[in-house]
């Protein structure tokens, strides 16, 4: 709790009364013969107002005690409460009304009753129209300040219904601030335009502030000004700008290398990590994750990779804490801001980027553990100067993301090779809901490439910009990241950043099936694959398979006709033959086969009949086993009964 002393308060109180004069005070103590504060009579009238105010100072000293650190994201609509819809954070009518949160957004208050709100919004509609986003709060007033709530206030725009005592939304809980300006920097297509924000009214906040839901949230209305236009084209604000939004829980971030601008940098491809002594050229694959909490401090884990050699990784965990955020004492931290784009870019030299919106994580730490060639390595980093995080603090670009220095302590060398470090480590990085990676794009074939309905190869694919490829999909039949363990769901690995194996969803119909991938920002073109049935018996599984997980044997009778199969397994890869009637490659002559009594069916469309056997005990663990089947055509069937290959599990 914040106390104001005893002498304190009487000190207020003696200044208050009837708004006397420093000549009057002294007047009045001299006739009294300067008798002690806490004996000086005071009016009814003048008690009252002390108290008001002292009520003001206790609830502002409450209220500001620390910094609250408060994600946010456009607001939704919700028309159970409201009649205004919702989904868009920002909309300025002449440009674009359908801004929504691209990277950053936190609201910061802060303890001398103001608050930040920094990050970037890009047009739904026109996703690379964005702006950088700074707007100051100030005048903060609580229930039971003096003015409290403002002329105006509320602004009550939901159903009737949502508010108390009816509803859960308590205007009187609403904090409101007075005034507020901030600036819309122009990023992408608005790059070089500046408008201006004034705040138009007050600003709300609270539960059901934005009159969107009932949800806590936001609202602000703004005078725009334009003071710089844009590189190309003009634009016009016209009427008032509205900041609607939602306060959300602390959610994962996309992120991914920063890309050159052209226009601020000389650097020809980006980079997350330059790690001195070993290479500079190590990028997040996939996309990592940055995420900003509400105690101040901020998280990133994620694995970095050279794409020309995908097994030179490493996974980084870094934590990021003691948040310096503009408007405090300490802003920016000794060393800060860290400039390495083209002088031009910023601000003190005619640019549009200001690091004075940027904020900074003082205390840094974390590890990069090795993978793949740099497997058996470990290396600590402690920070050799701020973390610094806003719209251009990348580095690379006009992006919101971060750029950090850490001083290197090599703990453990790789296994299988010997580093020796050279320097700082810096890790650049852009935070994003849509992240920006570079777009990924698959080469057509000359012919349609084909492959059976079931097997156990794949189409090796060929492109540019694969490696972080996360999902890939066959006519929306989608397919994640994974091994042969995966056989039955179908599966994809990166060979490198040019090539992607791909092995759709066993047992498909046969047919032409448009194939394309997804990164976490686009998909790629689309390219088409022919599956095919196999015109002989097949049989195929996960070639290993866990204990109490499913064995998915899939079978194919190699006919278009109805038929049915029978599968057996053996320990052995000996052949067993009844002359005739079936040839086995397994179970040794008999002696060591087992028949499944179940006859399969064959599916008339796709041709393929599912043993599936589990969940596997553990008793089999170690061991493995043949199998194989025999089909029967129930149109043309003939002895002796063809058989398909032999395929071998693992437990």
């Amino acid at each position: 709790m914040v106390r104001i002393s005893e002498l304190g308060v009487r000190a207020v109180l003696f200044s208050t009364a009837d708004h006397a004069s420093r000549e009057e005070r002294e007047n009045h103590r001299n006739e009294r013969g300067a008798m002690p504060l806490s004996s000086a009579p005071a009016s009814a009238p003048m008690l009252a107002q002390a108290r008001s105010i002292v009520v003001s100072l206790l609830l502002t000293a409450a209220v500001s005690a620390q910094t609250s650190w408060r994600p946010v994201r456009q607001a939704q609509g919700d028309p159970a409460v409201a009649t205004l819809a919702g989904g868009t954070m920002l909309s300025v009518p002449g440009v674009f009304t359908d801004f929504v949160i691209a990277g950053g957004g936190q609201f910061v208050q802060l303890p001398n009753g103001t608050a930040r709100l920094t990050g970037r919004v890009f047009s739904d509609s026109s996703i690379y129209s964005a702006f950088l986003v700074d707007i100051t709060f100030a005048g903060r007033l609580v229930n039971g300040y003096a003015g409290f709530p403002p002329a105006g206030a509320p602004d009550q725009q939901l159903l009737t219904s949502a508010y108390a005592p009816v509803g859960t939304v308590d205007t009187n809980a609403f904090t409101y601030y007075t005034s507020a300006t901030g600036t819309l920097t122009g990023v992408r297509n608005l790059d070089g335009a500046i408008l201006s924000l004034t705040a138009a009214s007050f600003t709300q906040v609270g539960v059901g502030a934005n009159n969107r839901n009932a949800n806590d949230g936001l609202l602000a209305h703004f005078t725009v000004g334009v003071v710089q236009q844009p590189l190309f084209g003009t634009i016009t604000p016209a009427g008032t700008a509205d900041l609607t939004f939602d306060f959300r829980a602390p959610w994962l971030e996309d992120t991914t290398h920063p890309q050159p601008d052209a226009l601020r940098t000389t650097l020809v491809t980006g980079r997350a990590m330059v790690l001195p002594g070993v290479a500079d050229d190590y990028v997040f694959v996939p996309a990592a994750d940055w995420q900003e909490f509400g105690d101040g401090h901020a998280e990133l884990t994620g694995t970095l990779a050279r794409l020309a050699q995908l097994d030179d990784r490493w996974d980084v965990s870094l934590v990021l804490q003691n948040r310096i955020t503009p408007g405090e004492a300490n802003h920016p931290p000794a060393g800060s801001p860290v400039l390495q784009m083209l002088p031009t870019a910023y601000t003190a030299n005619g640019g549009t980027l200001d690091p004075g919106h940027w904020h900074y994580y003082a205390s840094v730490t974390g590890t990069l553990t090795g993978s793949g060639i740099n497997a058996g390595g470990s290396i600590t980093l402690v920070q050799n100067a701020a973390t610094q995080v806003g719209g251009g603090a990348n580095q690379t670009n006009t992006y919101f993301g971060f750029y950090g220095a850490m001083v290197p302590t090599l703990v453990a060398q790789p296994t299988g090779r010997t580093l020796a470090l050279t320097g700082n480590v810096e890790l650049f990085g852009l935070t994003a809901v849509f992240p920006v990676l570079p777009f990924p794009s698959l080469v057509v074939p000359p012919s349609t490439p084909t492959l059976p309905t079931l097997t156990d190869q794949g189409l090796l694919l060929q492109g540019d910009n694969l490696a972080w490829i996360e999902l890939m999909a066959c006519n929306w039949d989608l397919a994640g990241a994974g091994t042969a363990t995966r056989w039955h769901s179908g599966y994809f690995k990166v060979i490198d950043n040019q090539h992607v194996e791909f092995h759709p969803r066993p047992g498909q119909a046969p047919g032409v099936y448009n194939v394309f991938g997804y990164n976490p920002a686009i998909p790629t073109n689309t390219i088409q694959v022919q599956l095919v049935a196999p015109t002989s018996p097949q049989f195929f599984a996960e070639p290993t398979v866990a204990s109490f997980s499913t064995m998915h044997g899939m079978l194919h009778s190699g006919t278009s006709n109805p038929a049915v199969s029978l599968v057996a397994l053996s320990s052995t890869l000996a052949p067993s033959v009844a002359p005739g009637i079936a040839s086995l490659a397994i179970g040794a002559g008999f002696t060591d086969l087992v028949i499944d009594p179940s006859v399969y069916a064959h599916d008339p469309v796709t041709g393929i009949a599912n043993a599936f056997y589990g969940p596997i005990d553990p008793a089999l663990a170690g061991l493995h086993f043949w199998f194989q089947g025999v089909t029967i055509d129930l149109v043309a069937g003939a002895f002796p009964l063809p058989a398909t290959n032999a395929w071998r599990v693992d437990f």
